[in-house]
């Protein structure tokens, strides 16, 4: 509701604008899409959107430099994406999230800087509405596991080289290999491209699997992992009391 009257107020100051300069703004008089018909799922997600059209609107209103038609046309094309993102998620069709580092710009569990780890950063989205950024699958996965009370709706992974997020279920995963993973000792990296992973294994190694293996791999990891975890902190801990000193 917040972003609808941000929404609202940024068209009431853009007419007046126009008004000031004598021109007339043909303003879309189209209904303003309703975010409580969406799936709890996409309701947040379409919070992300909207902000993020809110913010390009504005940036062409900038670049118009008060002239009336560059105006109208910024509105009209800002009406236009609104109308397609949300007909998007009203299908239940997954769109790709928007902003996700700036919305959860640290992982809940390690407290590690999302945007650091860009390349293995996961983005779920449950059936509640509620939202987990976590900065790699190790860290998901153990969201997942103390949320047995709400199902997954989508999840989503960090393209290991160009960081953009793609679905985790289609992309080609790769288990192991020489590079060591995040959070975890045996690596789980998700390419959006299966050629992408396949010239990865040629020069790192590691075996092309299945997102559900890839998961299944992290629970399988996940008390070696814990307890490696627990001793890096406290040899920090205790080289941070030593320097203290």
């Amino acid at each position: 509701m917040a972003k609808k009257h941000h929404f609202l107020k940024s068209v009431t100051a853009l007419t007046t604008f126009g008004l000031l300069l004598g021109g007339t703004i043909a303003l879309s008089s189209a209904a303003e899409p309703d975010p409580t018909t969406l799936h709890k799922g996409w309701q947040q997600e379409w919070r992300l959107i909207r902000g993020a059209l809110n913010r390009e609107l504005d940036e062409c209103r900038i670049q118009c430099k008060g002239d009336s038609g560059c105006l109208e046309k910024c509105n009209r094309e800002y009406q236009s994406k609104v109308n397609s993102e949300f007909s998007k998620l009203k299908g239940d069709k997954a769109a790709v999230p928007v902003d996700d580092i700036n919305a959860v710009p640290a992982c809940p569990f390690c407290g590690m800087d999302r945007q650091k780890f860009a390349h293995s950063r996961v983005f779920i989205q449950y059936d509640d509405g509620s939202v987990m950024g976590g900065c790699s699958i190790h860290c998901a996965a153990a969201d997942m596991a103390v949320n047995l009370d709400k199902a997954p709706l989508s999840i989503w992974v960090g393209d290991y080289n160009h960081k953009n997020l793609s679905n985790a279920e289609s992309s080609t995963w790769v288990l192991g290999g020489k590079k060591t993973g995040v959070m975890t000792k045996r690596a789980k990296w998700a390419f959006e491209k299966k050629e992408d992973a396949d010239r990865f294994i040629q020069s790192e190694g590691g075996e092309i699997v299945t997102f559900e293996k890839a998961i299944r791999a992290a629970y399988e990891d996940m008390y070696e992992d814990n307890k490696l975890i627990r001793e890096r902190r406290k040899a920090k801990r205790m080289m941070q009391q030593h320097a203290g000193h």
